[in-house]
């Protein structure tokens, strides 16, 4: 992987586009972009089916580099992709600026009786101490918040914009980051009591995971936004790791609160 340029020779990202990647054809290129999206989502069974817990990092990783290399090698410039080095300060800000009320909302969450319980996961109460710090330092920001950021704000939003305006680049990525979190919600249902009035009803069950396609599909534009906003990748990766660490830490709490 070649390394970002910081000379300002690439276009900006956020302008539209029209030219289709690597030359190709209209056809060619949507054909490109539909096996992006169904290969995005092929893998996401495969990390969470497949692969086993203590390897999630390192392969989550590196399929995020091994995507970002793809659509680079395809056309896609550092600046399309989110890791142009002039950039990173800028998304550093940015993301930090969303950590107070991520915590904010998480301590509210917590004070409410009602919205305790949805952090209430037996998993995570029950894991270790050196497990949740493993989660917490590691896993989380990582294997979860780099991986997806460098497959889906990086990869997928720098392939779509090679064709389409931003605010349709980043529906299509956040679509598909919204189907990626189909398998985990249904894994999630077991141990989250907050989820149990689902247990025993497909169609329950069916709705709550719609909803967390709709809402994850909700995060995934505001992640896009923070990425085009700022320019650097490290801003949505800084938020999205927030958003898990920060819940993972009131889910612990939540277990102290409820003894």
């Amino acid at each position: 992987m070649t390394t970002p340029s910081s000379n300002g020779a690439e276009p900006k990202t956020g302008s539209p586009r029209t030219r289709a990647p690597s030359g190709r054809g209209g056809g060619a290129a949507a054909a490109l972009e539909i096996g992006a999206a169904a290969a995005v989502v092929a893998y996401g069974v495969l990390i969470n089916r497949v692969v086993p817990s203590e390897l999630y990092v390192p392969v989550n990783l590196a399929a995020g580099v091994a995507a970002v290399a793809a659509v680079h090698a395809l056309g896609a410039g550092w600046r399309d992709l989110g890791l142009a080095r002039d950039r990173m300060l800028a998304g550093l800000k940015l993301g930090g600026l969303t950590l107070i009320p991520i915590a904010a909302a998480v301590g509210l969450g917590l004070a409410i009786p009602w919205t305790r319980d949805f952090f209430r996961d037996s998993t995570i109460v029950n894991a270790s101490t050196p497990e949740a710090l493993y989660t917490i330092l590691l896993r989380i920001p990582l294997g979860t918040a780099m991986a997806e950021e460098l497959i889906f704000r990086g990869a997928l939003l720098g392939l779509f914009l090679q064709r389409h305006r931003p605010w349709v680049a980043a529906a299509l990525s956040s679509a598909v980051f919204g189907v990626w979190h189909v398998l985990p919600t249904l894994n999630s249902l077991d141990t989250n009591p907050g989820a149990s009035a689902t247990s025993g009803s497909l169609l329950l069950q069916a709705a709550a995971v719609a909803f967390v396609v709709l809402a994850t599909g909700v995060a995934g534009m505001f992640f896009s936004w923070l990425r085009l906003r700022s320019g650097s990748i490290l801003a949505p990766w800084l938020t999205h790791t927030g958003f898990n660490a920060i819940g993972y830490i009131g889910s612990r709490l939540e277990g102290l609160i409820s003894r």
